[in-house]
Order: C-alpha cells, then structure tokens, then sequence
C-alpha cells in the first residue's frame, strides 16, 4: 500500500503529497516505447503560519494537451479552469502549486524545454513564490523547487517506486 509522500524542502517547509496523487502517477508511467507523456498541474494548501503545503489535487491529461513520446504540452484550458473552481470551492484556500508531468527515464531529470517553462510560470507570478515541480520516471519519482525572484531550481526529493509500494488497483506494478 503506497503512503503520503513527505518531502522536506528547507528547515520551514515540508511538502506532503496525497497518496491518491501517486496512484494517478503510477497510472501514467511511461512503460514502454510507445507510452506518451503525461502530465498537469500540482494544486494544494499552503499553510501560511508554518509553510508547510499539501498537494492534495492535480490535473490529468486532457484531449487538447499534446502528448508524444518525449513530450508533454499542457494546451487543454480545462486545466485553468478545474484549478479555479477548486480555488473557488476552497474559499480561496488552493492555490497553484506547479506542473508534473512524465519521463521515459528510470530516474528522471528535467530537460532545457522544462527549464525554459518553470522559469517562464515563475516569472508570470507576482510576489516571492517557490513554485514545485515533479517528473514521473518509471523508477523514480522526483521534485524540484523554483523560487521566482531568483530563478534558482533545486531538487528536493527523488522517491524509488519500490519504496514507496503500491495502489491497492496496481498491485501488479
């Protein structure tokens, strides 16, 4: 049975990633050739007196996104708009946390292309926001922060599926 993921980003951030999230991950992992990326967006909580953020919604593809074998562009406007009226049910407590989508690698790195799209999200945002990304690897999950004054990317966490276990749908994972 898979648990939370908790990564902890600096000494005042922890980050925890619902469970049911990483059930949606291992359904999109790229597992062979002819597997097409997947991906969406990160929403969660933030809680502002310590803050520590759960991710506990995201985004899944959708038809208007582009998907190839090593691509994955996010085109579908449902995206936005599932984001906002998670954000408007919530009393405005969600809010964007950043993209994830996946890799035809073991253990994933970000490419130029990704680089290029975290800096371009973090610079679009007003105010000193990190922003949190995950790439899905097929045996590997991992998350890197960006901050938007400074454009610095950092990897916070990289988590082995064979510790993390399984779905109780994706036992044969």
């Amino acid at each position: 049975m898979i648990n939370d993921i908790t990564i902890v980003a600096n000494k005042k951030t922890k980050i925890k990633i619902c469970q049911s999230l990483i059930c949606i991950f291992l359904k999109y992992i790229q597992k062979d050739s002819f597997s097409k990326e997947a991906g969406g967006i990160l929403i969660g909580k933030e809680n502002k007196s310590n803050e520590n953020i759960i991710i506990n919604h995201i985004t899944v593809p959708m038809p208007e996104d582009e998907r190839k074998h090593n691509r994955f562009i996010r085109k579908d406007k449902r995206h936005i708009e599932l984001f906002e009226n998670l954000y408007k049910k919530s009393d405005e407590t969600l809010r964007y946390i950043g993209e994830w989508h996946t890799h035809p690698e073991a253990i994933p790195n970000f490419s130029y292309i990704d680089l290029k799209n975290w800096k371009k999200i973090s610079k679009d945002s007003k105010g000193d926001v990190k922003f949190y990304h995950i790439i899905v690897g097929y045996e590997a999950i991992r998350m890197w922060e960006i901050n938007n004054t400074t454009l610095c990317t950092r990897l916070i966490g990289t988590f082995f599926w064979k510790d993390i276990g399984w779905c109780e749908n994706d036992k044969a994972n």
